[in-house]
């Protein structure tokens, strides 16, 4: 119990200073995603018992034993952070199904956590940031003492409807910057790595305070910019219209 509240006053200190030091600060963080080996397993498990041909079976098991990481950059700048998909770990040959992290990139102000998914399909959609509870976990991630923090995220499935999914961070108060990879943000540290059913991302190279002109910083606009809610609206309207052209 004193370590938990040590590890919380710990974090309550770092909040104070927080803003400002992420306002001054830069860097370039690159990311690795892997899918889940229990994910796989299970996926696997559950698409032996479908009524469908062997065949396409077969194709879809080659495709998750395959699965190859997926890379990713973390840019900020003057309190403004730009996430994206690095393409260059993949193959131009075969399809490659990657660690299921998404290929979606965000942008995110860090003095109010607006934080901005943007997507080819969907558009620029508001994320909500997420309700982080610190606990008194620790631990070493590279060369970094992390603290965990968990939430649970809502999500829209293609099948129309809602699902929690929990979210394990593991952030670093050593590195005293609020950003981390996709939408995940908001924490007393930056995020090193993050733990969910599907897959982990983990930082592997970090590099603050580089050139300015290295970073990458692309600006959102307040126009055209819809909700989550919007978002899920136009997912249902895309599979109801395949549902019928079938």
């Amino acid at each position: 119990m004193k370590t938990t509240t040590k590890l919380i006053l710990t974090c309550l200190c770092t909040i104070l200073s927080l803003n400002l030091f992420s306002q001054e600060s830069s860097g370039i963080i690159h990311y690795t995603a892997t899918i889940n080996k229990t994910h796989v397993d299970n996926f696997l498990a559950e698409l032996k018992q479908k009524d469908m041909p062997m065949k396409i079976k077969q194709g879809v098991v080659e495709m998750y034993m395959n699965a190859t990481p997926d890379e990713y950059i973390l840019n900020f700048l003057k309190g403004e952070s730009f996430y994206y998909h690095n393409p260059s770990l993949e193959s131009e040959e075969n399809y490659n199904i990657g660690s299921k992290a998404g290929k979606n990139s965000y942008y995110t102000k860090i003095s109010n956590l607006r934080i901005i998914e943007i997507s080819p399909t969907l558009g620029n959609i508001a994320q909500n940031p997420l309700n982080w509870q610190i606990t008194g976990k620790s631990k070493i991630v590279g060369k970094y003492k992390c603290i965990q923090a968990v939430a649970t995220e809502k999500l829209y499935s293609r099948q129309g409807h809602y699902y929690d999914r929990k979210i394990i961070a593991w952030f670093t108060p050593e590195i005293p910057l609020s950003y981390g990879p996709k939408n995940y943000n908001g924490l007393p540290g930056l995020i090193l790595e993050i733990e969910r059913d599907e897959f982990k991302i983990k930082a592997t190279k970090i590099n603050l305070n580089p050139k300015p002109n290295s970073i990458i910083i692309k600006k959102i606009s307040d126009k055209n910019i819809i909700s989550q809610e919007e978002a899920n609206g136009r997912i249902k309207e895309i599979m109801d219209d395949r549902k019928r052209s079938r």
